[in-house]
């Protein structure tokens, strides 16, 4: 008691103590809040959805090309990787879980055990739908999750696709209908904000710009994600994202939830010098607290010591 005592009347005494008690509220709060792995879903009423439609012999084959040409150096042909090949067993994954990962460009790979940021994607929806009949014709277990019904949106349509801006007008316009149809049947947002904070935000960040995670890795942002895209996520939890199955957040809970993030997506960034990137009101109210509270401290160390060489 004598050592601090002594020393409690230090001019740097005072930085001491607001340090201390910052680490100890951050650590609090790291302690007390809630992971991904917590996540807590609204249950509405409603049945499972849909499952896709069955793929003919001509987009298996299809499949099959892409599949070899792509895909099968890494994770052998019958997808189970191993002894000589890059990437890992895929053959739980799902269909739901390829279509994510090709249609966000994080695979194909070169190194498939790294987590990639998405980036154009290397076919087109026509390729992508064809590799996954072939996956979950020939490679895919019959329990893994599937590609979500026809009625989820997926990625819009990419002018390189087509030969002719005729044919990529109409695409396009049947797939904004289709977008806008899908919207539409989410009835109360305020229950996609809710199922959004509880389940998402605390990784994605309440602005959906992501956030960084454990072991040098990150969630996402999700600005740029389709319905489809998002829906699949949830049924297959890529990275180190928890699985939301059909069973914990139903699928009329994940199209409130869609909405809701299509919502965020059409927010704009209010922007400003200090905006930190949309992290967060804990994240930017904490810096802003820290911020103020040192200035505070500084200008009243600053006055004490102006007062006691004016004595």
């Amino acid at each position: 008691m004598k050592w601090i005592t002594a020393r409690r009347r230090h001019p740097l005494a005072g930085y001491a103590v607001v340090i201390l008690a910052l680490t100890l509220f951050g650590a609090g709060y790291a302690f007390i809040a809630p992971s991904a792995d917590r996540a807590e879903a609204q249950t509405l009423a409603a049945d499972a959805a849909a499952g896709a439609e069955q793929p003919d012999a001509t987009d298996v084959t299809e499949g099959r090309e892409i599949y070899v040409k792509s895909c099968a150096s890494c994770h052998g042909m019958d997808g189970r990787g191993g002894e000589g090949y890059t990437g890992p067993d895929i053959t739980g994954e799902g269909g739901a879980a390829v279509d994510f990962q090709v249609s966000t460009g994080r695979m194909p790979s070169m190194n498939p055990n790294a987590q990639m940021p998405r980036k154009p994607p290397a076919f087109s929806q026509e390729e992508i739908d064809d590799l996954v009949a072939y996956y979950e014709a020939e490679i895919g277990e019959e329990d893994a999750p599937r590609v979500p019904a026809a009625d989820v949106p997926a990625s819009a349509p990419q002018r390189s696709d087509f030969e002719d801006e005729a044919a990529y007008e109409e695409a396009r316009a049947d797939w904004e209908a289709d977008y806008e149809e899908y919207l539409a049947g989410a009835s109360d947002t305020e229950v996609g904000m809710r199922l959004y904070l509880a389940n998402c935000a605390h990784c994605h960040s309440w602005s959906g710009e992501g956030g960084a995670l454990t072991d040098g890795r990150w969630a996402p942002e999700i600005h740029e994600s389709s319905p489809r895209q998002i829906y699949e996520a949830m049924l297959t939890g890529p990275g180190q994202m928890p699985v939301f199955n059909d069973a914990s957040i139903t699928p009329d809970e994940k199209q409130e939830l869609i909405a809701y993030v299509k919502n965020l997506q059409a927010e704009p960034d209010a922007g400003g010098i200090f905006n930190l990137n949309r992290v967060g009101q804990v994240a930017e109210g904490l810096i802003g607290w820290t911020v103020g509270l040192s200035l505070i401290v500084a200008c009243a160390v600053w006055i004490t010591a102006k007062q006691r060489a004016h004595d």
